[in-house]
């Protein structure tokens, strides 16, 4: 029971000084973030936050590392999606999981994604996206050309929207937005699919 209650509170610290660092973060960028100020902030010593984290950098790749991994998962099988459902207007499948995730994480994307955060990210997220449906489409026998246009695109509009979505309208019903997502999906295959006839 001792042991169960240490890992808890270690886990908990450590995520006391991960809100403690996207707080500070969101409002004066990577650069305006020092271990004495986080640790002031956080009321741990130094020795606690090198228990934890090796800088301020690892702090923001761990963040980072875990918000696309698992995207990753919750998608990892749009390679394989039936397309017919999504050509009929049908929601995209994955859409609910992931409103799910970004709503339970979005003080991480939003301070991430903001005018403080870091741009490298949205290229990494896009890179995830393109390359799952690039994947899809080259197993479809597409030109690699082709194909990897289409999905720049793609991924370059679904960034968009979920960046929107992120800052400017999270109330949006899952229902909405996973149809906003399958029709953006379709469109974007019926224009690949016209291009390379």
């Amino acid at each position: 029971m001792a042991g169960n209650r240490k890992d808890f509170n270690r886990s908990e610290t450590k995520r006391h000084i991960r809100n403690v660092f996207l707080e500070i973060y969101s409002e004066k960028g990577i650069d305006g973030v020092t271990i004495n100020g986080l640790c002031k902030q956080a009321g741990i010593v130094k020795s606690t936050f090198y228990t934890y984290f090796e800088d301020k950098y690892s702090i923001l790749e761990e963040i980072e590392s875990e918000l696309l991994s698992t995207l990753a998962e919750v998608n990892n099988n749009l390679e394989n999606l039936e397309l017919t459902p999504v050509l009929k207007g049908n929601p995209l499948p994955q859409a609910s999981e992931t409103v799910d995730f970004i709503l339970a994480h979005l003080d991480e994307y939003r301070a991430i994604m903001g005018p403080k955060g870091d741009p490298s990210f949205e290229n990494r997220w896009r890179r995830h996206i393109s390359s799952s449906f690039t994947n899809r489409f080259l197993k479809e026998k597409h030109d690699p050309k082709s194909a990897g246009l289409a999905c720049a695109i793609f991924s370059s509009t679904l960034i968009g929207i979920y960046r929107y979505f992120i800052f400017e309208d999270p109330d949006i019903t899952k229902e909405n937005f996973a149809l906003i997502l399958g029709n953006t999906f379709k469109y974007a295959l019926m224009d690949f699919q016209a291009s390379t006839k």
